[in-house]
């Protein structure tokens, strides 16, 4: 985040960051400004999209289910962090997460994922999701945990905030707008 007197932007090259998780995980981060991952993902128009923010970066997920609009948000989250297409599926995880309503369901879903990758260093890149009414969902991840030589972090998400949250029925399905802190 910057500090001072309005939005700044910093262009140039990555930063190098080093994230400390406990005993075996140490993650090192290329940090690109948001514009660079904006730039990176203008090519990608399906699931979801980059969003540029001041000092945030936020992504939206279209999908013609509820269910799907959840699995593209992860998939999204997970583009933040790696290039998904170096994760393999080979490993699942069970997830069962609840909320007060649709919005706070979304929050938490994301939330655990990026505690699991956070705590156990997983990458997922397959999702498939159940709702069970408007607060509660079933999900199977796929993916593996982060191996240094295979995946090259691009960016460190700290958190999934409420920050411009919004989960709606549209003509076509269903969107997502979220964005998080990095």
């Amino acid at each position: 985040m910057l500090s001072g007197g309005g939005p700044k932007s910093k262009v140039g090259p990555p930063r190098p960051t080093t994230l400390r998780l406990p005993k075996r995980f140490t993650l090192q981060y290329d940090v690109f400004p948001p514009v660079a991952l904006q730039t990176a993902a203008r090519t990608l128009m399906g699931p979801f999209r980059i969003l540029e923010h001041t000092a945030d970066v936020g992504f939206e997920a279209v999908g013609a289910t509820c269910e799907e609009v959840f699995a593209n948000s992860a998939r999204a989250l997970f583009y933040l962090i790696v290039d998904l297409e170096t994760i393999a599926p080979c490993e699942e995880t069970s997830l069962s997460v609840e909320g007060s309503d649709p919005d706070a369901l979304l929050v938490n879903w994301l939330s655990e994922l990026l505690y699991l990758h956070d705590a156990e260093g997983w990458l997922f890149s397959d999702f498939a999701v159940r709702l069970t009414g408007e607060k509660f969902l079933a999900a199977t991840a796929r993916g593996e945990k982060f191996d240094s030589r295979r995946h090259q972090a691009k960016m460190m998400v700290k958190a999934i905030t409420y920050h411009q949250l919004s989960l709606e029925r549209t003509p076509e399905g269903w969107r997502a707008q979220v964005y998080v802190d990095i």
